[in-house]
């Protein structure tokens, strides 16, 4: 069952969170912890369609159950919302309630969860791609993560302003 205990990225993917989560100037990094970015890295995969498939290969990056115990509200959010919005994965939106909302822990939820796995390592390709792969410099990572914000401001019509208003909003 998927949020029950500690999480691992494996292979490149725990190597790009690694990298998401490291220092670049003394004490700035991007994200703070391997748990913001297992928050997050679902809602871009999903949003720009980029899943991945997994690699064991490697060290693991590992989100400890105990800090994931503190925000689960947000994390089952994100999974159910995901999977009541993947309509490639599932056309029927009836099915769609019950997978999100009535299938989880149970055997029939195992597809669902390794698709919502998929969309976590694509998610963290992409936020890979964009912020750290270009960056050579403290003024690069500023630089992609401002020119990020700025293409999904585009790509979804809605401010950074506002969708982080909506996310609190979410979470309440």
């Amino acid at each position: 069952m998927i949020f029950n205990g500690d999480y691992q990225f494996k292979g490149s993917h725990a190597e790009k969170v690694n990298r998401l989560t490291a220092s670049f100037s003394g004490s700035s990094s991007l994200f703070s912890r391997n748990l913001d970015v297992y928050i997050l890295a679902p809602i871009v995969g999903f949003l720009y369609n980029r899943t991945a498939q997994l690699d064991s290969s490697g060290k693991p990056a590992n989100v400890l159950f105990d800090a994931m115990s503190k925000e689960l509200n947000t994390l089952w959010f994100n999974y159910r919302l995901i999977i009541m919005l993947d309509k490639n994965h599932e056309p029927d939106f009836d099915k769609r309630v019950d997978k999100a909302f009535r299938y989880y822990g149970k055997e029939a939820a195992i597809p669902d969860e390794e698709r919502y796995e998929e969309f976590v390592r694509g998610g963290v390709d992409l936020l890979f791609e964009k912020l750290i792969d270009p960056s050579h410099t403290e003024e690069d990572y500023l630089k992609n993560l401002y020119d990020f914000m700025e293409e999904f401001e585009e790509r979804y019509g809605q401010s950074s302003a506002e969708i982080v208003d909506l996310c609190r909003l979410a979470r309440s």
